[in-house]
């Protein structure tokens, strides 16, 4: 989803300068979990939501509804696709994962329409593969931050996905050589959750094998990434992006405040 980022309000400020929170993290933490997009990846310039791999999906579509008699123009497509996103942000907020099978079907119901299970299954396979081979950029040189990260603490990815599964996003990770600082990558689509839902917390701590008050979670979205790790009673740090969707995120209170991975990694392994 693509949102305005705009500079930090005055509600918030970077790094809280009280050394005895960070000293009690390095003394505490034994593990840390990491979110993916606007954490370590630009979600301002997401691959699944740019217009290009936007209208290469709506084109796909309209080709094999063509291939089978079903003829749509450019407009309808856009529609149903718009209509799919609408689609993933309610299941979002019910912390329902969303793929690209539900994308999917969901512009078919707009449409009206509907495929052979084999068309149905190459859709699903394009929308998800769209953008292989094309780097989403990442954010402060946050891969480096991440293998600097690795060398003292595991580390599990907790991701929500859309239209792009774990398998992708993993071999993004691989292309940057960073997949194997993480001991546990930790997606929404494949667990049926999406933060700030338990279970996806619960699954990486049990990957890392450590407890809640042993792990920090570290992620820019207060509703899902701090809200959903101190839920289950993991410590937490959030990367300061005030605006989110075009709207002022609410406070779940972090215990600190980071401008990126890269000053956490600084921070919690240096001083």
């Amino acid at each position: 989803m693509q949102h305005t980022q705009q500079q930090p309000s005055e509600k918030f400020s970077i790094t809280p300068p009280n050394a005895a929170i960070w000293n009690a993290l390095k003394q505490n933490v034994k593990a840390i979990t990491l979110d993916l997009w606007g954490t370590l990846f630009d979600d301002n310039h997401a691959p699944s939501d740019t217009i290009v791999y936007s209208e290469r999906r709506q084109n796909f579509l309209r080709d094999e509804l063509k291939q089978i008699g079903q003829i749509f123009n450019a407009e309808q497509l856009k529609a149903a696709y718009k209509r799919a996103w609408i689609y993933f942000d309610e299941m979002w907020a019910q912390q329902k994962a969303f793929d690209a099978a539900d994308g999917v079907r969901e512009m078919l119901r707009a449409l009206d329409a509907k495929l052979p299970p084999e068309n149905f299954s190459r859709v699903v396979k394009y929308f998800e593969e769209v953008f292989v081979g094309d780097m989403p950029p990442q954010l402060d040189n946050s891969m480096a931050a991440v293998k600097k990260l690795s060398s003292g603490y595991p580390l599990a990815l907790i991701s929500d996905t859309a239209w792009t599964p774990g398998r992708v996003m993993r071999g993004v990770l691989k292309d940057y050589g960073a997949l194997d600082s993480f001991r546990a990558t930790i997606f929404s689509g494949e667990v049926g959750v999406t933060k700030p839902h338990p279970k996806m917390f619960q699954l990486a701590l049990e990957k890392l094998g450590v407890k809640p008050d042993e792990c920090i979670h570290v992620g820019d979205l207060h509703r899902t990434d701090i809200a959903g790790a101190k839920a289950v009673g993991m410590h937490t740090a959030w990367i300061c992006r005030p605006i989110y969707a075009g709207k002022l995120q609410e406070d779940a209170g972090p215990e600190v405040i980071v401008s990126s991975v890269r000053e956490l990694a600084e921070r919690i392994l240096n001083g």
